[in-house]
């Protein structure tokens, strides 16, 4: 297919897919039944109704909704943007999101591929966790990370960040899945994280330039993430978390569940610990995951950084504290002549630059990347 046809194709998508009342699954049949967007746009309106689905309404909405000029004005700005377009038979469209009942009949990328070969888990969680379910995290994307497995999650605040985090510590590879266009960052503050992620990883959205995150497309995006993993790990959550939404997709979808145990008084470990109830896998480790998913299991291949990411002044004179081992903060606090509030920030710019790693009993450590 020449440039000139995957444009027109591009543009025909849109349009059909921006028609009130074609959503993906409707989409997906009026292709199966005429071929392509450009002839389901072409066609009678006696002949889509014909389609499973599309009501004489719709079809009526199908031959006067297209509008081909904000069609063809979206699509250029895609291209301007440099997105990898995917469609399901493009040979870099995740394999594992065809296994899916609704997949994306539109994909859109920034990074590298996922291959049909990569292995990978999901960890998902709420944004308001504990300190223990983001240290839990970061250790456990650390582990995926040393043992070759992408981690996947949605780049929230929170466990996802975390499990972000943990992942490019090691140097590994993470995915985001994100609930908006890749023309935003969301949330804004992960802006530095998203950079990270596209240059070991890639951000996947199915959402045209400038749609914004709203109550449901993070619903919608959580299918996707349970989608592209061979599992997904649920570290904390309340009962009405968004995480356990993930769950529920990950269960109809046939991936393995994995929930992190908490205390029965603890909010958000309510949601987790009813999972396991339901037949979730317990999960205290790396080794609950190759017990339950084995062909994960193999060579450590994880890359290290060769050098420090970039850094100011002051946070460079807390890191070269750090030659002798970990240090308690009240001692970093007095060395670098810091109120501990203030080193808080310090501290934690660090730990998300992948620099520095927090410990039991507020002590910190230099990451194993860079010992």
């Amino acid at each position: 297919m020449t440039g000139s046809e995957l444009k027109e194709r591009l543009v025909d998508t849109i349009a059909l897919l921006s028609i009130a009342g074609v959503g993906r699954g409707r989409f997906n049949r009026l292709v199966a039944a005429f071929g392509s967007p450009a002839e389901a746009l072409s066609a009678s309106i006696d002949d889509l109704e014909t389609t499973d689905g599309i009501s004489r309404t719709i079809a009526g909405q199908i031959k006067d909704g297209y509008d081909g000029q904000k069609a063809r004005q979206t699509a250029a700005r895609i291209v301007q943007l440099g997105w990898a377009v995917l469609f399901p038979d493009h040979p870099e469209y995740p394999q594992a999101l065809l296994t899916i009942a609704d997949y994306p009949p539109l994909l859109f990328r920034l990074g590298e591929p996922f291959k049909s070969e990569d292995k990978s888990i999901a960890i998902v969680g709420t944004r308001h966790c504990t300190e223990k379910g983001r240290l839990f995290t970061l250790e456990l994307g650390r582990s995926l990370a040393r043992a070759g497995i992408i981690v996947i999650s949605g780049m929230a605040e929170g466990i996802d960040s975390a499990a972000h985090a943990g992942a490019l510590e090691e140097g590994g590879r993470t995915v985001a899945v994100w609930g908006n266009s890749l023309d935003i960052v969301y949330p804004p503050a992960n802006k530095g994280l998203a950079a990270k992620i596209m240059a070991n990883g890639a951000a996947y959205s199915e959402y045209l330039p400038g749609t914004n995150p709203d109550r449901s497309t993070f619903p919608d995006r959580n299918r996707l993430i349970s989608g592209l993993a061979d599992g997904v790990v649920v570290v904390e959550a309340g009962r009405k978390s968004g995480a356990l939404i993930t769950a529920q997709h990950a269960l109809e979808q046939g991936r393995e569940l994995f929930a992190v145990p908490g205390s029965p008084h603890a909010h958000m470990s309510e949601g987790t610990n009813a999972l396991i109830k339901k037949g979730a896998r317990l999960i205290t480790g790396l080794d609950d995951i190759f017990e339950e998913l084995p062909r994960l299991k193999g060579e450590v291949i994880s890359k290290k950084f060769r050098q420090m990411p970039d850094m100011t002044e002051t946070e460079k004179s807390i890191v070269s504290l750090f030659s002798d081992g970990c240090l308690q903060i009240d001692q970093i606090a007095r060395d670098v002549q810091i109120p501990v509030p203030e080193l808080m920030g310090f501290l934690l710019a660090l730990e998300m630059k992948g620099v520095i790693r927090e410990l039991s009993g507020k002590r910190f450590a230099l990451c194993e990347t860079f010992i």
